[in-house]
């Protein structure tokens, strides 16, 4: 949930009647009085809103040629037509047709100075119709055209930002900031960008230097307060934290920022009633009536239904699934909503008398709790962790299936180098590109003799088993899973599971198997801060980076580690 927080007076578009996976088109601005009009004016503004809407639904479905089509006639009558231009510049784009792309979205941006600039929206419909590399040529098509636009350099630095290339960010950032000193969403993402590759004192400079030039922007404080969390500097991020609110006092995502920040900082009771304001964001699915409140203020459960519902993480619903029997033992009858993966490994939690899978009708309840909303429920602080284990389980005859598949008279050590990837979360990728390594990185460990390694690797990164580091047994059966039920009974049959930050390090601890987590410096606040131990899994142990970026040290550590541990049995 913690994200950087967009400067909050960026200005905002109105948006058309409708949208598209590829992002958010700037609605019709006030018609100018010198506009050319046909019959009525409320019949010539109805046809046309009713053209681009349709030119809109055919963008949004691929329908390039249509939108084009669509959209001349408007362009005939009205050359300067600005939203026209916009659908006819983004579908002229997606068809590869750069240079023209390029004439009339400059003209579409000339006509929406407040708005953000046009290439954005494009830059993600060309990696939603698999053209990510065309981005790149349309950027330097449109900068031809308008090198000293600073909307436009910036809108190609936010699409190099969330892809993870911060480090080409930054000289396109710079270059923005030259042209509008200014301008704090460049500032802003400047310093985001130099945080992610360990910049942090500069990163927080920059924002310091913003705040001292405009101290009545929200998001710059906000920004402040994220960077200074992340650097363990608590204090000092809440109070930045604590100037942003009252700036906005309502602005949710700054909010659950400030949240996380407490959370880091141990302060898990002053910060679980107000992480409840994530349940308000915009792109939250989980709101119902009924929030299960504090069990404190309940004075019996017996008998009442509560539905647990899964958020958005695996690895967070297999995390506070521990807290399900807990809610079985004061009464409750428990029902969770999970989607498919998580639906066989549920049903083996004690005290779930149901599963219903994310897309099923609600079935009745009493109260409703999203997963992570149950550590607010129990009150939980970092004194008193509920962490009696196994809460998870393996199928006992799919475990032996399992048995039989793998390697044997070796110890067997499970292996996870990157996260799950979401593409549709912006940002996300230079997270994921913190927290997730190669497997060339694990190199280390293969110089540990009677070893072998098992991949418990998922999606894409799966495909680097092909060519495991010199040295290193590496057996692959990830091909055959189908979901945690069958992950669980691989894992079932492992000495140890070695990964970084991701849903295997909860599946693995709440089986109560030994992990290594491999840790990011800027690390997620359940792991606390300055431990190498945890309470929510006590045969975890933790090997954390100093440094943003640096694994060496990591693998350094965690190769002498597995070398005692081989060593043990």
């Amino acid at each position: 949930m913690d994200r950087a927080q967009a400067d909050a007076e960026q200005p905002v578009a109105p948006a058309l009647a409708a949208a598209w996976p590829g992002g958010v088109v700037g609605g019709p601005p006030a018609r100018p009085a010198t506009r050319p009009r046909i019959g009525t004016a409320h019949d010539t503004a109805s046809r046309r809103i009713a053209v681009l809407g349709r030119a809109v639904h055919d963008l949004a479905k691929n329908r390039f040629a249509s939108v084009t089509t669509r959209c001349a006639p408007l362009l005939a009558s009205d050359a300067n037509d600005t939203e026209a231009l916009l659908l006819s510049g983004l579908a002229a784009g997606a068809r590869l047709h750069s240079d023209h792309a390029a004439r009339l979205l400059h003209r579409a941006a000339r006509g929406r100075r407040n708005a953000a600039h046009p290439f954005r929206d494009l830059a993600n419909i060309l990696c939603r119709i698999g053209q990510q590399a065309q981005v790149e040529p349309q950027f330097q098509a449109l900068y031809r055209i308008a090198p000293e636009d600073a909307s436009l350099l910036y809108a190609y630095a936010e699409f190099l930002y969330d892809d993870g290339q911060c480090e080409a960010a930054i000289p396109v950032l710079a270059e923005a900031q030259r042209l509008q000193p200014d301008a704090m969403p460049a500032r802003n993402l400047l310093a985001m960008a130099l945080a992610s590759l360990g910049l942090t004192e500069a990163a927080i400079a920059q924002l310091r230097d913003a705040t001292s030039r405009d101290p009545s922007r929200a998001g710059t404080w906000a920004n402040l307060g994220l960077l200074l969390k992340d650097d363990g500097r608590f204090e000092e991020a809440l109070a930045a934290y604590e100037i942003a609110l009252t700036l906005t006092p309502d602005d949710v995502q700054i909010r659950v920022n400030r949240v996380v920040a407490l959370l880091r900082a141990g302060r898990w009771a002053e910060a679980w009633p107000d992480y409840e304001w994530r349940l308000m964001l915009a792109e939250h699915a989980v709101r119902r009536p009924r929030l299960l409140p504090a069990l404190s203020r309940l004075a019996d459960l017996n008998g009442r239904t509560i539905l647990v519902v899964h958020e958005d993480g695996f690895g967070d619903t297999l995390h506070f699934a521990r807290y399900l029997p807990l809610l079985a033992s004061r009464g409750a009858n428990v029902i969770v909503s999970v989607p498919a993966p998580l639906s066989r490994i549920m049903r083996t939690v004690p005290g779930v008398a149901a599963i219903h899978g994310s897309d099923d009708p609600a079935p009745f309840h009493h109260f409703y709790c999203p997963f992570f909303s149950l550590p607010r429920a129990f009150e939980t602080t970092p004194d008193s962790i509920p962490a009696s284990l196994p809460w998870l389980h393996a199928d006992p005859a799919l475990a032996e299936r399992w048995n039989a598949r793998l390697p044997a008279g070796r110890l067997r050590v499970g292996l996870v180098w990157a996260g799950q990837a979401r593409p549709m979360l912006p940002g996300f990728a230079t997270l994921d590109a913190r927290r997730s390594v190669t497997l060339a990185t694990l190199a280390p460990l293969a110089a540990v003799s009677g070893v072998s390694f098992i991949s418990l690797q998922h999606g894409p990164e799966a495909a680097q088993t092909r060519a495991p580091p010199p040295g290193m047994t590496l057996f692959d059966p990830m091909e055959a899973v189908t979901d945690f039920a069958d992950t669980a009974a691989i894992i079932a049959n492992l000495d140890l599971v070695v990964s970084v930050d991701t849903s295997v390090v909860h599946l693995a601890g709440g089986m109560g198997k030994p992990v290594f987590l491999l840790d990011r410096y800027d690390h997620c606040w359940r792991w606390l801060s300055g431990r190498t131990d945890s309470p929510w899994y006590p045969g975890l142990r933790i090997f954390r980076q100093a440094r943003i970026g640096d694994w060496a040290p990591v693998l350094r550590q965690a190769t002498a580690a597995l070398k005692e541990f081989v060593t043990a049995l």
